[in-house]
């Protein structure tokens, strides 16, 4: 992503918009011009919008590495909230279920939150007091490693839904 930004000497357009470290917009000045004021203030110069259609690109004053790092940590937070998802039916077998608690129990390590679902189908919807049974024995499970507050049973009971969060 910041491949396509360009800064300082990189921006070679003959004008642009610029705005000012503070958010205000200054006008329209030349590159140039734009380039020394960046370096008497000790800031860069980043092109934030390119120019497109006869418009001038716009930039600001900003110091680059704040930027990156801020986008970076914002980046890692996002991929940090990431909940895996576990399904698995009724009628699965026990050796299935044991690699799928396995995986969770490897999620949740990671310090992964984890939707555990049981999916219903067909004639497994009037079975809903054994899903509720089975889905229970399950969470036994993970009662050292995790923490939930309640084991939702979707509207059309179609599924029994669980949210793990690791301790």
């Amino acid at each position: 992503m910041d491949n396509t930004l360009r800064k300082n000497e990189e921006i070679n357009d003959q004008k642009i918009k610029l705005v000012l470290e503070d958010g205000e917009m200054h006008g329209e000045i030349s590159s140039f011009d734009a380039f020394s004021l960046s370096s008497e203030k000790g800031l860069d110069l980043i092109e934030v919008c390119p120019s497109n259609n006869g418009d001038l690109a716009i930039c600001k004053l900003m110091n680059y590495g704040k930027m990156k790092y801020d986008r970076e940590k914002k980046c890692k937070k996002m991929h940090k909230e990431v909940t895996k998802i576990m399904k698995f039916h009724l009628n699965i077998s026990d050796h299935d279920l044991d690699i799928k608690n396995r995986k969770v129990l490897e999620f949740l390590s990671k310090r992964k939150k984890v939707q555990y679902m049981l999916e219903l189908r067909g004639g497994e919807k009037r079975m809903i007091d054994a899903a509720k049974e089975k889905m229970e024995f399950n969470l036994e499970g993970f009662r050292d490693k995790a923490t939930w507050k309640e084991v939702i049973v979707k509207d059309n009971k179609s599924g029994i839904l669980v949210l793990l969060n690791p301790i």
